[in-house]
């Protein structure tokens, strides 16, 4: 499939189809803080256990020119504590010094967007995307790692918010190349998207959510003799949200995800299917989500290894159909307007798993009992915003 092909098919999905205003004429001064420390501990078979202890944070200049434009520049600025050196701690039996060859310092991006406000409900962004939502996508589809040790996502961006309707058309241009350049170029198109269907007083909502996710490896006039790769998820599903007080939330809803390896033949798979069904709820500020996934030949794009048919530390092990258990529980905290701190736990049971280890001339069959796995974090999002100068 071309690449044109693929963006007319997510703009036809986006054809089914708030933000407040800007004040004119003034400077102001932000500053995006996000800290997080985060403990995975995982069993070996799919994908092996770390820790990401570290901040990013991206200070910035803003000028809005009227109500309907604003542009923002500045640096963002990533940094894993102890990555600048090894050992940084007191051993009672010292491991061999290995140098500072992990990290020095801050990794920098520079960090640029122009908003254009079409009205309240539609908003337009050129430059660094919006993201830190998850694009609104499941935890089967989106690692919420990504927001926080990702580089920040960059390219175009057009977001619908309204009563009935919510949608994310994004393009994040990862990885440019000039003529004759001797690596690939990277991007991913993505859409998501959730219509409410059918809502009485706001007290029950039945929506449809329709997502969908382009990974793209190419280019042209290459140096280097490289095919070019594309993969392609796509979800779809139903949800029923019960509002049963002002603090009780209750929530369920099923998902049918699908994979396709367009052209290449990075993936172990050409074709799979994944199945997540979930019931969740919510009391004041805390959240708990339970849920069963079960797949076959599926590759999840941007999520986790845990929703994977294939192992990311074991060479050439792919699993047949598997299943497990997932649940999510965590504490949402609003400290102030402009500062939020998170703590929560992922925990996923692996049922009984079996499969294969492909290597050349080799053979060998892959089986092991049910295992657990589990992720622990806290982030502090701090972000205020200082008003510099008001233009008349």
């Amino acid at each position: 499939m071309k690449r044109r092909h693929i963006f007319c098919f997510l703009i036809v999905l986006w054809s089914n189809l708030c933000f407040a205003q800007l004040t004119s004429n003034e400077l102001r001064f932000n500053l995006y803080n996000y800290n997080f420390f985060v403990n995975n501990e995982y069993k070996g078979e799919r994908v092996s256990g770390y820790t990401l202890p570290g901040f990013r944070i991206t200070p910035t200049l803003s000028y809005s020119l009227n109500e309907h434009i604003l542009i923002e520049g500045g640096v963002s600025l990533l940094h894993y504590w102890g990555a600048s050196k090894y050992p940084n701690v007191i051993f009672s039996n010292l491991p061999s010094w290995s140098g500072n060859q992990y990290q020095s310092g801050v990794h920098a991006q520079p960090f640029f967007r122009a908003i254009w406000n079409i009205n309240k409900h539609i908003n337009f962004t050129f430059g660094n995307l919006e993201y830190r939502d998850c694009h609104s996508l499941s935890e089967p589809l989106y690692n919420e790692e990504n927001t926080f040790s990702g580089d920040p996502e960059m390219g175009l961006q057009l977001r619908v918010n309204n009563h009935w309707f919510k949608g994310d058309l994004w393009l994040n241009w990862q990885t440019f190349i000039y003529k004759n350049d001797n690596h690939n170029e990277t991007f991913c198109l993505g859409l998501t998207t959730k219509t409410d269907i059918l809502s009485y007083k706001d007290k029950f909502i039945l929506s449809a959510p329709i997502n969908g996710i382009v990974q793209h490896l190419g280019g042209e006039d290459l140096q280097i003799k490289s095919n070019a790769q594309s993969w392609v998820n796509l979800s779809y599903g139903l949800e029923a949200k019960l509002h049963v007080s002002k603090h009780w939330n209750v929530y369920m809803g099923g998902d049918y995800l699908s994979y396709k390896q367009l052209s290449g033949d990075i993936m172990p798979f050409d074709n799979g299917w994944a199945q997540f069904y979930y019931i969740g709820g919510s009391f004041k500020k805390l959240h708990l989500k339970i849920a069963y996934f079960d797949s076959k030949d599926f590759v999840s794009i941007l999520g986790s290894q845990h929703f994977c048919n294939f192992s990311n530390n074991t060479p050439g092990l792919v699993f047949d159909r598997a299943n497990q258990f997932y649940a999510k529980i965590y504490y949402d905290y609003n400290i102030s307007n402009n500062c939020n701190a998170k703590f929560y736990c992922q925990i996923w049971k692996q049922n009984k798993i079996t499969g294969n280890i492909y290597l050349p001339n080799y053979t060998e069959r892959f089986e092991r009992d049910g295992f657990l796995s589990f992720s622990i974090g806290a982030t502090l999002n701090i972000e205020p915003s200082f008003l510099i100068k008001k233009f008349n």
